[in-house]
């Protein structure tokens, strides 16, 4: 049963992420922004640039099937707060900064 959900979940969000990678690709580059750009974002789209940042290579195509959905909103918070200190870092390196810890 579990697995189901996941499997759904997982489905769900990356056809969300599939969606708004367009949208976030015409005004934004999620590889390339900066820590500034993403806090600047509304609190509805972080999650998704990060789920995005965490399926998805530097240069747009997939890395795994499958995200922890659960982890990886509990980085979303600690993520902006690390943004706010350092506002012209690069996101994906202080979000790699920040799984680490």
């Amino acid at each position: 049963m579990k697995s189901t959900v996941t499997i759904a979940v997982l489905s769900g969000v990356l056809l969300s992420t599939s969606m708004i990678t367009p949208v976030l690709a015409a005004t934004h580059k999620p590889a390339r922004m900066t820590c500034e750009e993403f806090t600047a974002l509304d609190d509805t789209v972080k999650p998704k640039v990060v789920y995005w940042a965490e399926g998805f290579n530097r240069k747009g195509k997939p890395l795994d099937a499958v995200i922890d959905v659960e982890e990886t909103d509990k980085v979303i918070p600690v993520l902006v707060t690390e943004c706010q200190k350092t506002p012209k870092a690069s996101l994906l390196k202080k979000l790699d900064a920040v799984k680490k810890h």
